[in-house]
């Protein structure tokens, strides 16, 4: 049991030690860490900028072409109607020679 009991002293100790090491290893990569997030959240926040710049310039032109959209689209239901009528006097025309 003394054996025993020395062995798990020194373990503790050396275990103790590994801590330690670790610790400070650790509190050396944090900062380290800690400047790259920092970097990180800087090149966010530029790139957000340009971002936003570009979802407005987006989003203005998806206004402008809905408005041209639905400029053709009012442009090819009036030529829709203008052809359906023309295709209603040939089938009345029809009819009648039937």
């Amino acid at each position: 049991l003394v054996l025993v009991e020395s062995l798990s002293l020194v373990d503790v100790d050396a275990l103790n030690d590994v801590l330690v090491l670790v610790e400070s290893l650790t509190l050396v990569d944090v900062d380290p860490l800690n400047d790259v997030l920092a970097l990180v959240e800087s090149l966010t926040l530029v790139d957000v900028v340009p971002l936003n710049d570009v979802l407005a310039l987006v989003e203005s032109l998806t206004l402008v072409d809905a408005e041209s959209l639905n400029d053709v689209l009012a442009l090819a239901e009036s030529e829709r109607l203008v052809l359906v009528d023309s295709l209603n006097d040939v089938l009345a025309l029809v009819e009648s020679l039937t």
